[in-house]
């Protein structure tokens, strides 16, 4: 009869570890930022090309870019490419976009 050797293993995972004590952990932006407020407007994020993040709404055919500072943010008609460099400040003034693609 062959030797039959058993090895057993334990895997280890690392325990995540939530930011607050409440134990939930909490992925939103900061209140006071351009992407909680891109968020607001219902934009989404899209990708990143260097230092410069893009957000889309598909369906109003709007692209909102900024930089890694989000003291701005440049909000563009993607028909029309019509746009507008808005502060965080003037964008919490925001209540709708409207573009050639929607319009309510």
């Amino acid at each position: 009869m062959a030797d039959v050797t058993t090895e057993t293993t334990t895997d280890t995972v690392p325990a995540v570890t939530p930011a607050e004590p409440s134990g939930v952990l909490d992925l939103r932006p900061p209140k006071e930022s351009v992407r909680a407020e891109l968020c607001r407007l219902g934009l989404e994020y899209s990708s990143t090309d260097g230092s410069t993040e893009s957000w889309r709404d598909y369906q109003r055919g709007v692209l909102a870019t900024f930089d890694g500072d989000g003291t701005s943010v440049k909000v563009t008609d993607v028909k029309t490419n019509l746009g507008r460099t808005l502060t965080l400040e003037e964008l919490k003034a925001v209540t709708r976009i409207d573009t050639m693609t929607a319009a309510d």
